[in-house]
């Protein structure tokens, strides 16, 4: 008896509970304005978007966005890396490391290049800034392939399994270049460049 009971409710009120949601679509869909700034519009029906929806006319890729997105991050910071965006880009690209790795270590060791040793174009700290590069491109250059061979391609990763080999005394400090790093790596993975 009881579940007779039920199914004769169920069958009662999902045609009633069906029938006011259809109705109330109704009225939203007479009292909701109307955009005429669509580009371009095709009416389809959809069971959650009702009326016109918008068509997106290209494609868009991530890779479109890294040279802005390095670009507005060296300007926000007024970094002297700013003209070598492209260089900076191309390294990366041609050893497969992680423009975000570059941009986050610079930022973490000389701030994007304002407190790197005069003339020696290091804002790595490499050899504890001891290494003298002869120009933006041959540092830019010479840091991708450091980070590719000797960290990347011998399965360190990421910052915190970089930073032993990398900033041996951050390890013994509870870690703060790694943190450092995935800080600023975060910034530009989730557009915080304005």
């Amino acid at each position: 008896m009881k579940k007779i009971l039920l199914v004769l409710t169920f069958f009662i009120i999902t045609p009633l509970n069906v029938g006011v949601s259809f109705f109330t679509l109704q009225e939203i869909q007479k009292n909701k304005p109307v955009f005429n700034s669509v580009i371009h519009t095709s009416s389809q029906l959809f069971a959650s978007v009702p009326g016109p929806v918008g068509e997106v006319l290209g494609t868009f890729t991530t890779e479109d966005a890294r040279p802005v997105i390095i670009e507005k991050y060296l300007k926000k910071h007024k970094s002297p890396l700013l003209p070598y965006t492209r260089q900076l880009l191309e390294a990366s690209e041609r050893y497969n490391v992680d423009y975000r790795l570059i941009v986050a270590i610079a930022q973490c060791e000389s701030n994007l290049c304002k407190k790197a040793p005069a003339g020696s174009y290091n804002c790595w700290g490499f050899e504890n800034g001891e290494t003298r590069f002869l120009s933006w491109e041959q540092a830019l250059n010479q840091v991708a392939k450091t980070l590719r061979e000797r960290y990347l391609n011998q399965g360190l990763v990421t910052p915190e399994q970089i930073m032993p080999k990398y900033a041996p005394p951050s390890v013994e400090k509870g870690g703060p270049w790694a943190k450092c790093v995935n800080q600023f790596i975060d910034e530009l993975e989730y557009g915080k460049v304005d």
